[in-house]
């Protein structure tokens, strides 16, 4: 059987999760091929990887895709690394430039300022530099290590899993592995669970490797792997895409709204009724 072509994120919080293929026992079990939330969704669009860390909202934009069960990049309170920085109130907000990295963060954003600004308003992609965004806009949307890295004296800010959950009481998902369709993979995911739960057991090692790449403190960021970023796609979690994904279609930010279908299993997740009649 082929090694798997797996795409990955170039994010701190995505490390725990490829650690076992990194550094771990199932290394050299997929071939791994780094970049952006936004490009994995892409690389997996286009058939050019088999499996891939996409952002959740790509689920419902990209056909036929399958979910390798128990696995995520969530966050229960606060993430720290999605990050809506403002010179105004949330209330005022007319403009917002947009990390070009985001999938699901832009459309929780959206959703989010829908309810709370008292204005229409409107949305600019730009790189992922907040003095330059800033400049342009009135807010920015930062995520992954550009928001944990980011300067914010003097502005407002508001963490979206925070604001999120102030509204739902639910966890937020950020992001999950999705397969293609027609990818021949049998048992693909065991191999990705081991590479998780020795990522987890790892994360001081991988903080420590990663303060000087984005110089900040290791205890810093130790604690934002274990207190901050938690891994597992469960139940409530699962609920909480349900959620998310209704208020998206409302919003019009997609065109449907879908349960998940697990890899494997061939099982669509708990639910899944409620939504094949909605609208």
């Amino acid at each position: 059987m082929p090694i798997p072509r797996v795409a990955t994120v170039d994010y701190l919080n995505a490390r725990p999760l490829v650690w076992g293929f990194t550094h771990g026992s199932r290394s050299g079990a997929v071939s791994l091929l780094h970049g952006t939330p936004a490009r994995c969704a892409e690389y997996l669009s286009a058939g050019e990887v088999d499996v891939a860390l996409i952002p959740s909202i790509e689920y419902l934009r990209i056909p036929g895709l399958t979910v390798l069960p128990g696995m995520c990049i969530a966050s229960r309170r606060q993430a720290r690394s999605v990050l809506l920085v403002s010179r105004v109130a949330a209330a005022e907000i007319r403009s917002v430039a947009l990390d070009t990295s985001s999938r699901t963060s832009a459309a929780l954003l959206k959703i989010l300022l829908e309810r709370r600004s008292r204005h229409r308003v409107r949305y600019h992609e730009m790189e992922p530099h907040l003095h330059r965004m800033l400049e342009t806009c009135e807010a920015a949307l930062l995520i992954g290590d550009a928001a944990l890295q980011s300067r914010t004296d003097g502005l407002k800010v508001y963490d979206l899993a925070a604001e999120w959950h102030a509204m739902t009481g639910l966890p937020f998902v950020f992001a999950f592995w999705a397969v293609r369709p027609g990818a021949n993979l049998p048992s693909l995911t065991q191999p990705f669970l081991d590479s998780k739960n020795q990522g987890l057991a790892q994360r001081e090692s991988i903080a420590q490797e990663a303060a000087s790449e984005l110089g900040l403190p290791a205890a810093h960021l130790c604690d934002y792997l274990r207190s901050n970023i938690y891994y597992d796609l469960g139940e409530e979690e699962i609920r909480a895409l349900w959620l998310f994904y209704r208020l998206a279609r409302e919003s019009a930010l997609v065109e449907t709204a879908r349960e998940l279908t697990l890899h494997e299993s061939g099982m669509r997740s708990a639910g899944g009724a409620e939504w094949a009649g909605a609208r």
